[in-house]
């Protein structure tokens, strides 16, 4: 790795981090629903620019890990959670743009990764913290739904909650996407 890539990998990584620091803590604070489903699109729309202009292998993982530690100074507490949550979503990201470049179709990927990610890891969470099955799990989850709600809408409101998770990612997706072309004829030799 050249120390181009590095320079890149530590500015991106460390915008990242201050997008999870600040942006995150401020929406946890005021208890904004759906943060994580922010924060992750967020994260993805940086690693998906950065990528397309450093794209050397194992960048993403690492600008994930300077994010992952920014984040966890910010607390007063060490908070293993939101570290582990953010150099996940940076490793799953760093196989699909390994696997499939930095095309449309890994943006693709990237987006569905992002809105299904936050959900998983809720349910993985609770499954080896709680030693709860996945199926109860589940079942819990969308008994909240309905005890929030106030009436038993809860595969209703599991339904809307997925939808809104691919909103904010396809909408992060195709936002990154814009810029990047954007930047391209930008850049261009006249």
């Amino acid at each position: 790795m050249d120390r181009r890539s590095l320079v890149y990998i530590a500015i991106f990584g460390t915008l990242w981090g201050i997008c999870e620091a600040t942006i995150g803590t401020t929406l946890h604070l005021l208890h904004i629903p759906l943060a994580g489903a922010i924060l992750a699109s967020i994260g993805m729309s940086i690693v998906l620019i950065a990528r397309v202009y450093n794209p050397v292998r194992g960048a993403t993982l690492l600008m994930a890990l300077i994010a992952a530690s920014i984040k966890m100074l910010s607390f007063s507490t060490v908070k293993l959670g939101p570290f582990v949550a953010i150099v996940i979503e940076g490793l799953l990201l760093e196989m699909v743009l390994t696997i499939q470049g930095t095309g449309r179709m890994a943006f693709m990927t990237s987006a569905i990764i992002v809105a299904i990610y936050p959900i998983f890891q809720t349910i993985m969470t609770k499954s080896i913290m709680f030693g709860s099955s996945f199926v109860p799990v589940i079942l819990e989850l969308v008994e909240g739904f309905s005890q929030r709600v106030g009436y038993q809408a809860g595969w209703l409101m599991l339904g809307l909650y997925l939808l809104i998770h691919f909103l904010f990612a396809f909408t992060a997706m195709i936002f990154s996407w814009k810029i990047i072309q954007r930047l391209k004829s930008d850049l261009e030799p006249v």
